[in-house]
């Protein structure tokens, strides 16, 4: 027996060996597992176990370490070890830095592991006070791991085929075609003026289109300010790692992957508060996390999915590294996952069929309230094209609108936008319109690893999102023409209880309130407060007291109107002509309210009846049709009936 266990043993011993068998001979194990040899070169930061890193990689001794980080792995040669190794860099901004690329050498390789509560920046470091003082840092900005473009900062599919492709090509390819992986639609945007897809709050795509931009700016809009927001831009251009490496996690050696995105990792893995925190809470205010990636920061409740801990990846499922469009039907189908019985029951409904969930489920939203591009401050130096976002705040609630292809209704947060200094000969007011993409052929960067050329076309209903246009409008002090439009996000996260049906039909009239907070410090001496009334009826939307704000104060050559055109100009976003009222017949609403209070009430005396005589049973049932009353008032009449 004993002999039969000393044998088990030592096929086990021996499987674990080689499950974690890295390579001996290599010239990077051999440096980096040496502690003495870090410590004398001055980097005991820089010590990895080997063993520990194979187990964590769980590739059983593959890939080797320049598989996935290139370099010689044959010389101890310090130099040209790391030739040609693409590193992990920072985004900094100073005196001679533009939001542009840095080594970790600023923070003497400080390593990419977790620091601090704040999940928006866990592995960001500050500089140390000599790199600060050569490199004239002012701050770090962004955390980039090595599969990203030092110059332009995006995705590099060339790294990426050259290290993750190794093994996974197929992902590689595949992702290297999608949205995301091309940040193809935001490259549909060519200039401010183009309607479809209309000028939008992430404004152009600066990339390839400076002669279209600087064309249409009445100022000297320059390539330097173009490569810099560019480069600004291109932070939410994810890559394999982005999604992959978990250095938000605290492991012992600094190597854990994971297959199944983590919701950290769509807020950007602490990296700074990019990718989905910037979209969802920062602009949209309906975010799905929320905490300390809302805006503005303990004013708004968490998803309760996000409180559930459902991850995003429940919801938004992958097929061949796309997640679909920003409408997908797929999405919308995964409620029937955990609430079948509801969305039965809505799909059924005569009142609510037409009617998405996110409608009646969300209610306060945050984020901006206002947006305008013009002069400021952008990437560290001047820039016509400066993005004037910091008006954090909450609307009570969404406006409902109509999907003007798929008929059902949805909410969205419409608010002022405009971008300064724009000159035009073509009339630019619209109506309602959504930002569908006419076919657009898009230049590739080839020299990253991007195809040659790719087309970017969006049809009307693989889109939520809506806009309009409100023209051209004069009267600004200190700068020239703004172009104005209402920027009209879907609302899709944050959600929690349901509106209450007077919320809807009350009136026909849906009115809300905005107050908002500005404090940036490139614009303003001190934060100014605001508020304003949106109201949306059968004659339009009206946005009223845009001049109920505290007083504002420009720093030293910045004017309000750089940032707040609402001053001298307040009518520019008043739509006339389009129907934003909510229909309904008075009398059969009295009515079915009526009939709604007497259902509540049956339930209420049965949860009474049963929860005396201990019956889990029927409480649960009645847990069910009290859920399923606002969403099909019939339904749960009938289920009542069948309990008897």
């Amino acid at each position: 027996m004993k002999s039969k266990l000393l044998h088990f043993s030592m096929v086990m011993l021996l499987f674990a060996i080689s499950l974690h068998a890295y390579d001996k001979d290599s010239k990077c194990v051999q440096c980096h597992s040496n502690k003495k040899l870090l410590t004398k070169l001055g980097s005991p930061q820089m010590f990895l176990d080997p063993v520990l890193v194979d187990k964590e990689v769980n590739m059983g001794g593959e890939p080797t370490c320049v598989d996935c980080h290139l370099g010689n792995n044959r010389t101890m040669d310090k130099d040209k070890a790391h030739e040609g190794m693409p590193r992990p860099f920072y985004a900094a901004i100073g005196k001679t830095l533009k939001y542009q690329a840095v080594g970790r050498e600023v923070t003497n390789y400080s390593p990419i592991e977790p620091k601090g509560k704040n999940r928006t920046r866990l592995l960001l470091r500050k500089p140390t006070k000599e790199a600060a003082k050569k490199f004239k840092i002012k701050k770090i900005i962004q955390l980039f791991y090595h599969d990203h473009d030092r110059t332009t900062m995006a995705y590099s599919p060339k790294i990426a085929k050259q290290t993750c492709g190794k093994c996974h090509d197929d992902e590689v390819y595949n992702y290297g075609k999608t949205g995301m992986g091309l940040q193809k639609y935001q490259r549909a945007f060519t200039n401010w003026t183009k309607s479809p897809p209309g000028p939008q709050n992430c404004g152009v795509w600066w990339g390839d289109n400076y002669k279209k931009i600087s064309g249409e700016c009445t100022r000297d809009f320059t390539q330097k300010m173009n490569a810099g927001k560019n480069r600004g831009c291109n932070k939410c251009h994810a890559s394999c790692l982005d999604c992959h490496y978990q250095g938000f996690k605290k492991t012992p050696a600094r190597h854990s992957f994971t297959q199944k995105i983590e919701n950290l990792t769509c807020y950007g893995s602490g990296k700074g508060t990019i990718c989905h925190a910037g979209p969802m809470d920062r602009r949209r205010g309906a975010g799905y996390m929320r905490q300390e990636f809302a805006f503005p920061y303990g004013e708004l409740p968490e998803d309760v999915h996000a409180k559930n801990n459902i991850k995003c990846t429940d919801c938004h499922s992958m097929k061949d590294h796309s997640f679909g469009n920003l409408a997908s039907q797929e999405v919308r189908n995964s409620c029937s996952n955990c609430h079948s019985e509801i969305v039965k029951a809505v799909k059924t409904s005569k009142e609510h069929k037409n009617v998405d969930c996110s409608s009646c489920h969300i209610q306060e939203v945050g984020a901006y309230q206002f947006t305008f591009w013009g002069p400021g401050k952008s990437e560290g130096m001047f820039n016509y094209f400066s993005k004037h976002k910091q008006y954090y705040g909450v609307r009570s609630e969404p406006l409902l609108v109509k999907h003007p292809t798929r008929k059902t209704w949805i909410p969205i947060k419409p608010y002022p936008m405009a971008v300064m200094n724009i000159k035009t000969d073509k009339p630019q007011t619209t109506g309602l319109l959504l930002r569908k993409i006419d076919k657009t052929v898009v230049k590739g960067h080839t020299e990253i690893g991007e195809p040659k050329e790719f087309v970017v076309e969006r049809s009307p209903d693989q889109v939520n999102d809506m806009y309009i246009k409100t023209g051209m409008h004069t009267g600004l002090k200190n700068n020239d023409n703004f172009l104005a439009w209402i920027q009209m996000d879907k609302m899709s996260h944050a959600i929690g209880k349901g509106r209450t049906c007077q919320s809807c039909h009350s009136s026909h009239s849906q009115v809300a309130t905005s107050w908002y907070a500005y404090n940036n410090k490139n614009d303003v001496k001190k934060p100014f407060e605001g508020s304003y009334i949106i109201t949306g009826d059968s004659k339009g939307l009206h946005f009223s007291n845009l001049d109920k704000h505290t007083k504002i104060d420009p720093v030293k050559g910045r004017h309000a109107d750089d940032f707040a055109p609402f001053v001298d100009v307040k009518d520019a976003w008043d739509v006339e002509g389009i129907d934003f009222s909510i229909p309904f017949d008075e009398n059969k609403y009295e009515d079915a309210l009526n009939s709604y209070n007497i259902i509540y009430a049956k339930i209420h005396t049965l949860k009474m009846k049963y929860k005396k005589a201990k019956n889990k049973e029927m409480l649960n049932k009645l847990k069910m049709i009290k859920a399923i009353l606002p969403h099909n008032m019939e339904m749960a009449n009938k289920m009542i009936a069948e309990l008897h």
